[in-house]
Order: C-alpha cells, then structure tokens, then sequence
C-alpha cells in the first residue's frame, strides 16, 4: 500500500513540475517585450489610449514594442488593445538620446519610501473608461516621487482621460 502511495505522490509530483516548466515557456514564448520611454524628469499621469484613428502604429526595436512618451504624458495608437503578458522596462531619455532606466513598483512601496526624492513609474493598470457613451481602451500608469504620490493619487481619482484625450488633439 505505501508503494502505491509513492507512486501517486511522484506522479502529482512529475505533473506538476511539468506543468510549471510549459507555463515557463509559454511565459516566454508569448510574453510580448515593451519599452516605456519618458521624456527625461517627466511626472505625472501617463495615458496611453488604444484605437485612436489619429493614433502612431506600433513602433517595434529589437523585438520589443517602444512607446515613447511625449512631455503632455498622452500616447495615442492605432492598436486596438493592450498586450496582455508582458515584461515591462521603463526609461527616460534626454534630448540626446541618453537613457536611464527608471524604478518600477506596483504601488507605493518600501523602495520608494527608503528613497523618497527617487522617481518611480507605479500603479500600471490596463482597462477601459467610458464617460458621456465614449469608450476607451488604455493603460495608464504614474511617475513620482514618494513625496508626490498623496497628490498624485488624487489626480489620478479625478482623471479622466477623455477630457485629456480631448484637450491633446
């Protein structure tokens, strides 16, 4: 009877290893690479809103998707939607071309409280809007530093990326 059991542990066992090694490369087989590029010292709110008719066609450099970010911190595309699985970097650039790779946390976290004149991209979310029968698709995201998130949070409340749609053409 114990060998029997042996056997069923190894084979969840040898399952769940091989289920975890084809998500691995799924994960990397389909996880589309993006680029995030600020104009360098940028903060604020950052809009980047998908099917918009007046909007740039992808930009693809070595294989990953480039969004570069102009100073109003609005993004206009052509594509309909956002990637789903991705690994993300962020960077500013001056105007010579220079990058510096920026933090990245979810939230408000303890990197950003230990260096609180840092600046961080934070708060990514991807979805949609709708305001007055307008829909929008978009993925928004903040730039700060932990001195400016209580502020910039509630801007990020009042947003409405419609009105600021509105006020970029």
């Amino acid at each position: 009877m114990r060998k029997w059991i042996m056997i069923i542990v190894g084979i969840i066992l040898l399952i769940v290893l091989v289920a975890v090694v084809w998500e691995l490369i799924y994960f990397k087989s389909t996880a589309k690479q993006e680029v995030y590029i600020l104009p360098q010292g940028f903060k604020g709110i950052v809009l980047v809103a998908y099917g918009q008719s007046d909007g740039l066609d992808d930009i693809i450099e070595d294989g990953k998707l480039i969004y570069k970010i102009p100073q109003s911190g609005v993004l206009k595309l052509k594509r309909k939607e956002a990637t789903t699985i991705t690994q993300t970097w962020y960077y500013f650039e001056d105007e010579q071309g220079l990058r510096t790779e920026l933090s990245h946390c979810f939230s408000p976290c303890e990197e950003m409280k230990n260096n609180p004149d840092k600046i961080f991209a934070y708060k990514e979310t991807n979805g949609g809007f709708e305001n007055d029968g307008i829909q929008l698709e978009m993925t928004t995201f903040l730039v700060s530093t932990f001195h400016d998130t209580d502020s910039l949070n509630i801007a990020d409340e009042k947003f409405n990326p419609i009105e600021l749609l509105k006020n970029n053409r």
